[in-house]
C-alpha cells in the first residue's frame, strides 16, 4: 500500500502541472497565483489493480525568482515544489523541485500550459507522457506498465460550463479537453498497438480547477485503460 500512495503521489505530481489556467492577481482569474491560496482535492485512481483514493493538497507559496526569471510557485502534499511562469504567450510549467530529496534538484520540463487567448475554440498542441497503463503482481512489483509519448489536441470548449462538486457548485466554467493518441511497440507479447489519451479540465473564476478526468487506453484487453478523476473538496483564498 505504501508504494501505491508513492506512485500515485508522483501521478499526481505529473499531471497536476496540467492543472492551472490563465492566472493574475485578478479575482476573476481561473488560476489565481497569489500568496495563501489553498485547495484540497479528491483524487480516484482506477488501474487494472483496481480503485485507489486519496485526499491531496495544494498551496501558493507567491512569487521567486528562477534564474533572475520571476516564478510563481505551488506547494503539495508531499513536499514538491512546482514553478510556473507568465508570459505574452500565456501560463507555461517550467518544471518541479523535490524538497524531500537528499540534494534537492530542479527537474526541468518546460512547456506552454495553455496560452494567452481564452476565447472559445481556440487551440494549441500539448505532449504528454502515460501513467495510468499498469499492472503489478500480489508483492506490488511492476509486471506490465506502458511508458509512451502521446501528442495531444487542446481546446477551450466552452466558457459556461456548470460543475457541481464536493467543495459546491460552480458556474461559468472554462472547459479544455485534450486527446491524442500513438503507437507503441510493446515488445513479442503484445506488439503494436495504439495508445490513447483523453483528458478534460475544468476551471472556475477566481478558484482554478474544479474537476479533472482523464482516460487513457490500449487496443490491448491485458492493460486496456486506466483512469484518473480529481475533484476540488475545500478552498481557501487565504
Amino acid at each position: 500500500m505504501r508504494d501505491k500512495i508513492a506512485y500515485i503521489k508522483i501521478i499526481l505530481i505529473c499531471f497536476l502541472c496540467f492543472l492551472c489556467a490563465s492566472c493574475s492577481n485578478k479575482e476573476n482569474s481561473y488560476f489565481p497565483l497569489n500568496k495563501g491560496f489553498k485547495w484540497q482535492y479528491d483524487v480516484v485512481l482506477t488501474t487494472r489493480d483496481g480503485v485507489l483514493k486519496q485526499k491531496y493538497i495544494l498551496n501558493n507559496l507567491g512569487k521567486a525568482e528562477l534564474n533572475g526569471v520571476p516564478v510563481y510557485l505551488r506547494h503539495s502534499l508531499d513536499g514538491t515544489i512546482l514553478y510556473y511562469s507568465v508570459s505574452n504567450e500565456g501560463l507555461y510549467y517550467l518544471g518541479n523541485l523535490d524538497s524531500h530529496s537528499i540534494q534537492p534538484q530542479f527537474n526541468e520540463d518546460k512547456y506552454l500550459v495553455i496560452p494567452e487567448s481564452l476565447s472559445i475554440d481556440t487551440e494549441w498542441e500539448q505532449t504528454t507522457i502515460t501513467k495510468l497503463l499498469e499492472k503489478t503482481g500480489p508483492s506490488q512489483n511492476t509486471v506490465f506498465k506502458i511508458i509512451a509519448e502521446i501528442p495531444l489536441e487542446a481546446k477551450i470548449e466552452s466558457l459556461k460550463e456548470a460543475v457541481n462538486v464536493t467543495a459546491g457548485h460552480f458556474e461559468n466554467c472554462m472547459k479544455i479537453t485534450m486527446s491524442g493518441f500513438a503507437f507503441k511497440n510493446l515488445g513479442n507479447n503484445i506488439g503494436l498497438t495504439m495508445v490513447s489519451v483523453e483528458q478534460t479540465n475544468w476551471y472556475a473564476p477566481g478558484v482554478g480547477l474544479v474537476k479533472m478526468e482523464r482516460l487513457e487506453t490500449t487496443q490491448r484487453k491485458a492493460l486496456d485503460k486506466g483512469s484518473l478523476s480529481i475533484e476540488l473538496a475545500g478552498f481557501e483564498s487565504g
